[in-house]
């Protein structure tokens, strides 16, 4: 076989986003022909089959660390800060979270262990948060001006190069803390906006509508609940 052919089980689609770089084996997964990718696979391989006949599997129960990443949420951390201290991805964090029937039941050990070294004083210092994080009340309140001004989420969403899911859980208040580079470009974005109407960057009139009622919608307060008739 060629050695610059990627195997047959080696086809996994790479995330959009995806952090992998080359020399890892994860690397080699999504398919990369590149020799010290191939490389890096086979010593992972080996890694691993050493390490179970030492008794040492691959998998372990999450337990012990979904208690600690708990613990670390409930002193103040956010999944985000906790993923970017022990390099896990800020997804399995946040399915760690969950209550124990909606989180997984083994992760590999390597995730376990990286969560369960963060020290435990470190939401006792502050100096340890992480520089690239911000608080996410800024950023709800311009997001929400934004759509009672007319411009719609997907709009936004494309300017400010992320999703609109992540968009709208900033701006409904979902999260506490987000990535101060978008914070950042929320806050650069949203004067030019409201300087401007929706219209002229081509904006249909239905559009805007549509983003205004669901603001003024998320804003009202909720009717009142219907009286029981008697009988």
């Amino acid at each position: 076989m060629n050695p610059q052919t990627p195997t047959a089980d080696a086809n996994r689609k790479r995330p959009l986003r995806s952090r992998v770089r080359h020399g890892s084996p994860t690397c080699a997964d999504y398919g990369c022909p590149r020799q010290e990718c191939r490389a890096a696979a086979r010593r992972d391989r080996t890694r691993r089959t050493r390490e179970l006949m030492a008794g040492r599997p691959a998998r372990v129960p999450s337990t012990d660390a979904a208690a600690a990443a708990r613990r670390l949420h409930r002193a103040g951390l956010s999944a985000a800060d906790i993923a970017e201290m022990s390099g896990v991805a800020v997804t399995l964090v946040r399915r760690l979270l969950r209550p124990a029937e909606a989180r997984p039941a083994r992760i590999h050990r390597t995730t376990a262990e990286a969560i369960l070294g963060i020290p435990p004083d470190t939401v006792r210092r502050p100096e340890r948060r992480l520089p690239g994080l911000a608080e996410a009340d800024r950023a709800a309140t311009s997001l929400q001006t934004l759509a009672e001004h007319g411009w719609p989420t997907r709009f936004l969403a494309d300017h400010l190069h992320t999703s609109t899911q992540t968009l709208a859980a900033i701006r409904n208040r979902e999260r506490s803390r987000l990535a101060l580079t978008l914070d950042r470009r929320i806050q650069r974005l949203t004067p030019l906006l409201l300087a401007c109407d929706p219209a002229d960057h081509g904006i249909a009139a239905h559009h805007s509508r549509r983003a205004q009622s669901a603001a003024h919608h998320r804003t009202s307060p909720p009717p009142p609940p219907k009286p029981r008739r008697t009988p």
